[in-house]
């Protein structure tokens, strides 16, 4: 928690520093393109030099990388046959993936740090041309440290590469050109199945009347949340979680109620969020989908990773409304801007206080509980 919370400092600090010394022109994208560069520098390097210990499944896909090597290319190829023709196995694109850096070096730290390139490159990215003032992307990396730190930045390689797909692929989407969208999701569906649940938003993204879906969405949450078990059986097949149970216990109150505060509290100060940004009906759509998803992960925690492909949108729907108080005055909006960095810091510290610690990889760590190892 502590390496964590000093990059939200730093996030903050030179957030305010660039704010400082470039106050005229703060907002323009020269600015906004130069912090969003250092800050996802730092983002890089905190997940890059982690300990194979930190991280929930890193261990694993250490071990993974250590075996790719006695894999010939042949066997490589002959799983996307086995997986696509055969059905037998799943994810043929990372073992590819692994293999290509294994011919580069068998260094695994080096593979932690291409993920977090290409994963940092693609969130750099996407808040760069989804905001128009610094604050908000200052708010928009608070957000993602505190929120996403513990799944993209530490877990999840297979996901976090695929995730970094469907960010590059949003552009597509707001151009609206089909092709480069749907190839670059197929693509990244090899590596991570779960990322076909990112086509619909192609179709669902430019509808205009974004609040009247959000509202049909919260009315029938709570007969969405009664039939979340007949619901998985349709969508667990497309996500890839064929083989997770039922798992007794599932789903976070904090989480669920968090969601639909912020998406309650959005529609509430929608028209104003669109006379500010008429483009906000990308992350109020995005939202939508997440709620719809949400009762998914009260069956199983692993559903999470579908919701993410489209919670990581509050990046730019918080931001947006927080800019809508704006229409009050300046000071209303700051104050605003500063209680919910707090919240969020609050949130960090409550949630990190008993996790597993950070570790640097020339750091001695215990494996965490759960791991095996042979």
């Amino acid at each position: 928690m502590i390496i964590n919370l000093i990059v939200v400092l730093l996030i903050l600090l030179i957030g305010l520093y660039f704010s400082k010394e470039y106050e005229e022109n703060r907002n323009s994208l020269l600015v906004r393109k130069k912090y969003i560069q250092i800050i996802s520098c730092i983002l890089i390097l905190q997940s890059g030099l982690r300990n194979v210990a930190v991280g929930s499944d890193t261990y694993s896909y250490y071990i993974s990388f250590l075996q790719i090597k006695d894999k010939s290319w042949q066997n490589i190829f002959k799983n996307f046959v086995n997986v696509y023709a055969n059905g037998i196995g799943k994810d043929p694109g990372y073992s590819l993936f692994e293999k290509v850096i294994n011919v580069v070096t068998n260094e695994y730290q080096v593979l932690l740090f291409v993920i977090a390139i290409l994963f940092f490159l693609a969130l750099g990215n996407f808040i760069l041309k989804n905001t128009s003032r610094l604050s908000d992307a200052v708010l928009a990396f608070v957000i993602y440290s505190v929120l996403f730190y513990s799944f993209f930045s530490i877990t999840g390689h297979r996901q976090t590469i695929a995730t970094a797909a469907s960010l590059f692929a949003f552009e597509y989407i707001k151009k609206k050109k089909f092709i480069p969208f749907i190839l670059l999701i197929l693509s990244a569906a090899t590596i991570h199945k779960s990322v076909l649940i990112f086509v619909p938003f192609y179709f669902i993204a430019h509808i205009k009347k974004s609040e009247q879906l959000n509202w049909i969405v919260i009315t029938l949450f709570p007969l969405l949340m009664l039939s979340r078990n007949l619901i998985s059986q349709y969508f667990k097949e497309m996500a890839g979680y064929e083989d997770y149970e039922v798992y007794e216990g599932a789903g976070t109150f904090t989480f669920t109620f968090l969601f639909l505060i912020i998406t309650i509290m959005a529609l509430l100060r929608s028209e104003e969020v669109f006379n500010k940004n008429n483009q906000a009906y990308f992350a109020y759509n995005a939202f939508a989908l997440a709620l719809l998803f949400i009762p998914l992960t009260w069956v199983n925690p692993s559903a999470m990773r579908v919701v993410q492909y489209f919670s990581i949108f509050m990046l730019l729907l918080i931001p947006n409304v927080i800019h809508s108080f704006n229409s009050f005055s300046k000071e209303k909006e700051f104050e605003i801007r500063i209680f919910t960095i707090l919240i969020l810091i609050l949130l960090m510290i409550k949630s990190g206080w008993n996790a597993d610690p950070y570790g640097f990889f020339w750091d001695e760590i215990s494996l965490i509980k759960g791991y095996y190892v042979d």
